[in-house]
């Protein structure tokens, strides 16, 4: 389980806004219940005899001639009308009558509402939090990252994620000036004679990019997975003058047939040599379930099964992360998600050959749980960190040290933001990224404490 340092340190490119949110006291009304005032007690009018009328005594005093006064209007001689509240009793009781009708409808109408609230509550539960719609990121987009070094020593680096309309987007950082440059690649392909594109919407996303000086190959490309047909099948594109024209993509289809919701993982496999360019490879699961390996020197050739079908889990997590080998970076390591519940192990041994296992990277690992890896080279490629990505938003990882794999029992995102995780990736050179909550963080690995992940900034929006 990641833990989170609040503190909060220097971040080299990106302010993070928090924006306060003020809440308005809430006032505490105090009741004003009528008290009734008692009036003076007062000396009425006594009612007189109209035949001894002309004998009674008149009261003496100013102060009730008013009140007489008035006591002798309000009788009642015969000829003045009835009123009730003021009003005529056949105003009086039509509005009675209004309201009471109005009342009766009220109840009847909130009796019938709460009958029919009760049952729409029945059959039609509550939306799941997965299908809230987003507005930066698509709720099931998966992250990918790669990293390259210009000619003048610059380095870039490449995060792709799907947005909410399931356009395929780009965030591309240039160390020289310290910036991220958000590019729309699917819009791009809109006008392409290749294109357009039709990524799965939460497809898998692997990345790799190269800048190998033999030849000048500086390339950025982007694997995913489309619909042919009624099959899913591997396609890419990518960017073949980064600096030049960097909004320029070129679209191609595999045609490599995979297993539904298949994970995809991407190496640029360096030459065992200065003379040439390398190599991209892919690792996918097959139709038939096989862990399998594709290469750019033919990607139409029949690509062999590095894992055995009954060995993986459906939709196996992947992380395909280049090594030393001798005095050149031309190994790799393959992690595969295993069953019952392991990161297993195989070996590039040259020539389209693997071994298949190779040793356990990481037990306790259970696929049901487990959202999928990344990988991340260190140490001059002597060294290398796996993390697995679990279905709560939690990591944890394994150090590679060159000999022995040795456990991280717990990953320290220093200064952390947000850590509740979707989907991760990470560059080759020991950058991590996280969607969570709508966002994408960056954060750095520490290569010589692999355990803590110091946060660099948020990269989106």
């Amino acid at each position: 389980m990641a833990s989170v340092d609040n503190s909060h340190g220097h971040e080299p490119y990106s302010t993070l806004e928090v924006r306060s949110v003020e809440a308005s006291a809430p006032q505490d009304l105090e009741g004003s219940n009528k008290e009734a005032v008692p009036l003076p007690e007062s000396q009425y009018p006594q009612v007189v005899d109209p035949h001894t009328a002309w004998d009674a005594p008149k009261p003496t005093g100013s102060p009730y001639a008013d009140t007489e006064a008035t006591a002798v209007q309000g009788q009642d001689d015969g000829t003045a009308k009835r009123r009730v509240c003021g009003l005529s009793p056949r105003i009086f009781y039509l509005i009675l009558t209004g309201v009471i009708l109005v009342i009766l409808g009220a109840i009847a109408g909130g009796v019938a509402g709460g009958l029919t609230s009760s049952r729409t509550s029945r059959s039609s539960p509550t939306p799941d939090s997965d299908t809230v719609r987003n507005i930066n990121i698509l709720s099931t987009s998966k992250l990918a990252a790669s990293n390259w070094t210009d000619p003048q020593g610059v380095t870039h680096r490449s995060v792709f994620f799907q947005d909410p309309y399931n356009a395929i987007i780009a965030r591309q950082w240039d160390s020289q000036n310290n910036t991220w440059t958000t590019r729309n690649v699917s819009q791009f392909m809109q006008s392409s004679t290749s294109g357009p594109i039709n990524p799965i919407p939460g497809t898998s996303l692997a990345s790799a990019s190269s800048d190998s000086r033999a030849g000048s190959m500086y390339e950025v490309r982007l694997w995913f997975s489309e619909l042919t047909g009624n099959a899913q099948t591997i396609s890419w594109v990518n960017s073949n003058n980064p600096i030049g024209n960097p909004d320029f993509w070129v679209y191609n289809a595999s045609g490599l047939p995979t297993w539904n919701g298949t994970q995809l993982a991407v190496a640029w496999q360096r030459c065992p040599g200065d003379n040439c360019a390398g190599f991209w490879t892919l690792a996918y699961q097959g139709r038939e379930g096989y862990i399998r390996i594709a290469n750019s020197s033919d990607w139409t050739n029949n690509t062999r099964p590095v894992v055995r079908t009954n060995v993986v889990s459906a939709g196996a997590s992947l992380a395909l992360v280049p090594t030393l080998n001798g005095t050149y970076v031309d190994g790799m390591i393959l992690a595969t998600q295993r069953r019952p519940g392991s990161i297993g192990r195989s070996t590039f041994v040259g020539d389209w050959n693997w071994k298949e296992d190779d040793g356990t990277i990481l037990d306790d690992v259970d696929p049901t749980f487990t959202r999928q890896f990344a990988a991340t080279a260190m140490n001059n490629w002597n060294e290398a960190l796996f993390v697995a990505l679990s279905t709560d938003g939690s990591i944890k990882g394994v150090r590679w040290d060159g000999n022995a794999y040795n456990m991280i029992p717990e990953i320290n995102l220093a200064q952390g933001q947000s850590t509740n995780f979707s989907a991760i990736a990470m560059t080759t050179d020991a950058m991590f990224y996280g969607i969570s909550d709508d966002q994408i963080w960056e954060y750095s690995v520490d290569t010589s404490d692999p355990s803590t992940f110091r946060l660099a900034g948020k990269i989106y929006p």
